[in-house]
């Protein structure tokens, strides 16, 4: 019996031994059959070759961006065929040369303070006129969705401005927006430096018209000299600076609950109410602000300042707005007690006060007017630079707000407002 069963599965493993024997055989002459063909083929002449890859410049050369980038650059020295002509004609006409609607007034009108609204330590000095004019440009006139194309030492030398406007309502992503524009500002950037260059008479391109080329030659004396060294002077100082109207229009909507009280921690301190205005420049008025290097709050303190001003150890404490401002206040009063006037006190709020006495007494600096016998190698940077002219820009447009933005203030959403509760 047990024979009889060993046998049956000695048959049936042989079996099976044979027929997987089979199918591999007839698997193997598949196989042959199928990569004979295979090989025959790629050894022939027909066969299909690798698509080339672009190169950098076909690349370029098919980017609908970059055939767009320049029309969305709107240069100061540049004036339509249709606006020439009403200006060579005498007429006087109502119309502007780029897209933005101009403000209802002018805003270098009010450079003077007509109604007279101004501190006597807020009113504009003459030394820095033309760079306050800049910035009620960047405050009052243009928005985030546009950038300024200037000279990194002389602010008032504007060779343009971008408008990405267009790309911002041609997509509902930001982020898709964002990256559209800065590919814009690169090919913009780089087209202009072209003009320039060739404005100077570095390069044999005809972009220009001889009209343009001289208002770009003139921009250019201004920035650092039509010679070599001047014209790469001059390119290494092209700087773009983001538009801050909407921003600050914000500010002035959250300022609303706040500045009252913040004004009478000003007062009782015997402090011009126009540093209260500081805040439109550091966090557009934002309690909640917090910036890429740590700083926090309304007065954007960093954490050492805050703790040493606030003595708490709270990062809530220190956001509080009310304690900000009375660190501040106490800031301010220190700074203006060791430095000569009140734009050197309020350089050092962003500076440092520490670097701004040290640099002063070196160079014999007795006020802001005197500030430029700071050589640039040594001086606060273009932020430090600029920061005083800031403040004197948002105090000039925070104090004729009603005549200036009566209309857009009225449209800014109410949630906007900070409420403290």
């Amino acid at each position: 019996m047990w024979f009889e069963k060993s046998g049956q599965k000695a048959r049936v493993h042989s079996q099976y031994t044979h027929v997987m024997a089979c199918a591999i055989f007839i698997l193997s002459l598949f196989l042959v059959s199928f990569s004979s063909p295979l090989e025959e083929w790629t050894d022939s002449e027909d066969k299909l070759e690798p698509i080339p890859l672009l190169t950098e410049a076909e690349v370029l050369k098919a980017d609908p961006l970059r055939d767009k980038a320049w029309d969305l650059f709107h240069p100061s020295w540049k004036t339509s065929s249709v606006w020439e002509t009403l200006q060579a004609s005498g007429q006087t006409v109502r119309a502007t040369r780029d897209p933005f609607e101009e403000a209802s007034t002018n805003l270098e009108y009010f450079m003077d303070d007509p109604s007279n609204r101004l501190e006597a330590e807020f009113k504009i000095p003459p030394t820095l006129r033309s760079r306050v004019s800049f910035w009620l440009q960047v405050f009052g006139r243009f928005t985030s969705q546009t950038k300024i194309i200037h000279d990194r030492y002389h602010p008032e030398v504007i060779y343009g401005y971008i408008d990405f406007r267009p790309h911002f309502r041609a997509t509902s992503s930001a982020a898709t927006a964002s990256y559209r524009s800065d590919r814009t500002e690169r090919e913009v950037l780089r087209g202009l430096k072209i003009r320039m260059r060739e404005a100077a008479g570095l390069t044999d391109t005809h972009l220009l018209t001889d009209f343009e080329r001289e208002r770009l030659k003139e921009m250019l004396l201004k920035a650092g000299g039509l010679d070599e060294k001047g014209i790469k002077k001059a390119l290494r100082n092209v700087r773009t600076q983001t538009g801050q109207k909407d921003h600050f229009l914000s500010g002035i909507e959250r300022s609303q609950q706040l500045l009252p009280q913040i004004e009478n921690i000003f007062k009782e301190r015997g402090l011009p109410v126009g540093l209260t205005r500081i805040p439109f420049v550091e966090s557009s008025f934002n309690p909640n602000a917090y910036s890429r290097i740590g700083a926090i709050g309304l007065w954007q303190f960093i954490r050492r300042t805050a703790r040493q001003m606030i003595h708490e150890d709270s990062p809530q404490k220190w956001r509080d707005p009310v304690a900000q401002s009375r660190a501040a206040a106490r800031m301010l009063k220190l700074n203006r007690n060791v430095l000569p006037d009140w734009g050197l006190a309020i350089t050092a709020y962003n500076s440092g006060v520490g670097r701004v006495r040290r640099l002063t007494q070196k160079y014999g600096v007795e006020g802001v007017d005197s500030m430029e016998r700071i050589p640039t190698k040594e001086d606060f940077g273009f932020a430090g630079r600029n920061f005083f002219a800031e403040v004197l820009a948002v105090n000039l447009l925070e104090s004729y707000k009603e005549v200036l933005f009566e209309r857009e203030l009225r449209l800014i959403e109410p949630s906007l407002v900070y409420n403290k509760h």
